[in-house]
């Protein structure tokens, strides 16, 4: 098997009460393609919202290219990945941020710019 891209060990996460991932083991070689598949509520979204930074899991370890996304500062997290994209179940927005915040994500991930700057760009274009 080649090295990794991506990788999770024992990655638990839960909301109050409610166990969404609990000890998730995945591995991901270079150069591989991978399909998320599965029930609604089982935690295919919140697996990869913690691989992208989005939401951060209660315990486990998350590695990019051989890296502890988890340990990084922010500046070097971003840097790592700014190489990955999402794309929620028919286009969705994401669903932890409000509808302008959606629209500005680029401008401010991406592109650095201001929230203020960008917000106003998205809310005009909305």
């Amino acid at each position: 098997m080649s090295e990794a891209k991506i990788e999770l060990r024992n990655v638990h996460k839960r909301f109050g009460s409610k166990v969404v991932l609990d000890g998730i083991n995945l591995t991901v070689p270079k150069g591989e393609s991978l399909v998320v598949i599965g029930g609604s509520g089982t935690g295919k979204s919140v697996m990869i919202k913690c691989v992208l930074g989005i939401i951060r899991p209660d315990s486990g370890e998350i590695f990019v290219d051989g890296k502890n996304v988890l340990k990084m500062d922010t500046g070097e997290r971003e840097k790592v990945l700014r190489k990955f994209g999402m794309l929620f179940q028919g286009a969705a927005l994401f669903d932890s941020l409000p509808v302008w915040e959606n629209v500005a994500f680029g401008l401010i991930q991406g592109r650095k710019m201001k929230r203020k700057q960008a917000k106003d760009i998205a809310i005009e274009k909305l």
